[in-house]
């Protein structure tokens, strides 16, 4: 699972990528080789979920608002 560094930005555990990594590797017949294209393809993967769940969380106001946005939000509220 993500977690989020002191920026609210979310971080991928190297353990959530080994994981997913050893998934895709599994799911490809375990070929021979050094995993490094697993381990990239399955970082994508998990960025690429965070972007996707990120988008569909509702702002404080309730409506949904994309990720830079978001971000603009954070900042105005730490300027508070």
């Amino acid at each position: 699972m993500p977690s989020t560094n002191d920026n609210g930005i979310y971080e991928i555990s190297e353990a959530a990528i080994a994981q997913r990594a050893y998934e895709i590797w599994e799911s490809n017949g375990c070929p021979d080789g050094d995993g490094s294209e697993n381990w990239e393809a399955a970082k994508q993967q998990l960025m690429a979920e965070n972007q996707s769940a990120e988008a569909d969380q509702p702002c404080e106001s309730g409506e949904r608002r994309g990720p830079l946005l978001r971000f603009f939000d954070r900042l105005r509220n730490r300027a508070a």
